[in-house]
C-alpha cells in the first residue's frame, strides 16, 4: 500500500512536469525554436518543420507516466488541472506586471499564455472525451456474469417436447417458492444504513459545493484581480525600464523585462508624438532619465549610430536619442529635429525579437531605398 501511493505520487509529479511543459510549449513555442531566416535556405528536412508538433512531446511524456500504473485517469487529470489552474491564477498577475508573457508585442510573435491556455484546455477537454467517454466504450470489458444473465435459459426449458398449452400454463402457474433467510427486520440496521447514505450525499453534495466554490474563486481571480489603468501602466513601465544589471566588463545591460516596458513606453512617446515642439532636455526630463546610474545613463543617451538588424540607415536622416537593450533585443527612439533644435517626429525602432522578421523588414527597406534612389 505504502509503494502504491509513492509510485501514485511519482506518477503525478512526472505527468505535472509534463503538463506544465505541454502549456509552455503552447504559449512560447519561439522560445524553444526561435526563428530564423536561415532555415528559409535549407533544402531538405529541418527541425523548424516540427514546430507546429512541438507540443506533442510533452503530451506523449504525460501519457507514458502516466500510464506506468494503476488509475491512469485519476493521474492524468490531476495533473492536467493542477497546470491549468497555475496557469489561470499566473495569468492576471503576468498581465498587470509583465504583460509581454501574457499577449503578443508584435503581430510575428508567437501567442503567449493567452492562446497557450486556450489551446491548453481544448486539449483537456478533448482528452476528457476521449479517456471517460470514447475510449471507455471501446476497450472497457464486460463486467457481466453470464450465469446470472437473465436472458440465458436451460437448453431443457426450451425443448419442444416439454411445451406448454396456455391452458395448462394457466391452470398451473408458477409460483417461485419464497424462502425468509432471516428473521424480523433489524430497525437499527435500517437506521444506520440510512444514515450512513444521507451521510454520502451530504458528502457529495460537500464536494461538489467545493468544487464550485474553488470555480468561482478562480474565475473571480481571473476577472477581478486589479489591473493597473493606462496612465498606471505607463508609469509602470517607466519605472520597470531602468531595471538593469552590471556585466564583467563594468557595462550595463537591461533585462529583458525592461526592454518590452521601454519599448512600450517608445511607442506610447512616437503614437501620441508627445515630444514634437519639445527640446532633448525636456524630453530626457519626461523620460525620468535620472533614474538610471550615471554610467548607465550614458549607455542610454548614446546618439552614434548604431546598426540594428531591422533596418537600413544608409538613406535615413535621424538621431538616436534613447537605446534600452539587453544584448539580444533591442528598443530604441530616434528623433528629427527642425532648425532650432527642437523635435519634430519621434519614430520607436526594435530590432532582436525575431531574427526572420528583422531580416525581411531590412531586406524591403533596402528595396525601397533602392527603388527611389533608382528613379
Amino acid at each position: 500500500m505504502f509503494w502504491g501511493h509513492v509510485s501514485l505520487c511519482v506518477r503525478y509529479l512526472l505527468t505535472l512536469a509534463g503538463a506544465f511543459a505541454l502549456l509552455y510549449a503552447l504559449s512560447y513555442p519561439d522560445s524553444i525554436l526561435p526563428p530564423t531566416p536561415d532555415a528559409d535556405y535549407v533544402q531538405g528536412f529541418t527541425i523548424y518543420q516540427l514546430k507546429p508538433l512541438l507540443w506533442l512531446a510533452p503530451l506523449l511524456w504525460m501519457e507514458l507516466a502516466s500510464s506506468l500504473g494503476a488509475q491512469r485517469n485519476k493521474v492524468w487529470f490531476s495533473a492536467m488541472g493542477t497546470a491549468l489552474i497555475a496557469g489561470i491564477i499566473a495569468f492576471p498577475l503576468l498581465r498587470a506586471w509583465a504583460p509581454e508573457f501574457v499577449v503578443r508585442t508584435f503581430s510575428f510573435e508567437d501567442g503567449k499564455l493567452s492562446w497557450g491556455l486556450f489551446y491548453y484546455a481544448l486539449i483537456l477537454f478533448a482528452s476528457f472525451l476521449l479517456r471517460c467517454g470514447l475510449f471507455v466504450y471501446l476497450f472497457q470489458e464486460s463486467r457481466r456474469d453470464e450465469q446470472s444473465d437473465f436472458n440465458t435459459m436451460d437448453a431443457q426449458i426450451l425443448d419442444p417436447a416439454n411445451a406448454l398449452t396456455v391452458r395448462e400454463i394457466a391452470a398451473n402457474p408458477a409460483r417461485p417458492k419464497v424462502r425468509f433467510l432471516f428473521g424480523d427486520p433489524d430497525q437499527s440496521i435500517i437506521e444506520r444504513f440510512l444514515e450512513l447514505m444521507r451521510r454520502v450525499t451530504r458528502l457529495r453534495r460537500c464536494r461538489g459545493g467545493a468544487y464550485l466554490l474553488l470555480i468561482g474563486l478562480l474565475a473571480g481571480w481571473f476577472l477581478l484581480y486589479p489591473q493597473p489603468t493606462a496612465g498606471g501602466a505607463l508609469q509602470r513601465d517607466m519605472r520597470v525600464m531602468y531595471e538593469c544589471k552590471r556585466m564583467p566588463d563594468g557595462s550595463y545591460r537591461a533585462t529583458t523585462r525592461a526592454v518590452h516596458a521601454a519599448l512600450r513606453v517608445m511607442r506610447h512617446i512616437s503614437d501620441n508624438e508627445l515630444f514634437a515642439g519639445a527640446t532633448p532636455a525636456q524630453a530626457h526630463a519626461w523620460l525620468q532619465v535620472q533614474r538610471a546610474p550615471a554610467d548607465y545613463r550614458a549607455q542610454l543617451l548614446d546618439d552614434s549610430d548604431l546598426v540594428l538588424a531591422s533596418t537600413d540607415d544608409m538613406f535615413e536622416s535621424r538621431t538616436r536619442f534613447f537605446t534600452v537593450t539587453d544584448g539580444k533585443r533591442t528598443a530604441a527612439l530616434f528623433i528629427r529635429t527642425n532648425q532650432q533644435g527642437l523635435i519634430n517626429v519621434c519614430e520607436t525602432v526594435d530590432a532582436g525579437w525575431n531574427a526572420r522578421a528583422d531580416a525581411l523588414r531590412r531586406r524591403f527597406g533596402t528595396d525601397v531605398g533602392a527603388r527611389f534612389f533608382s528613379r
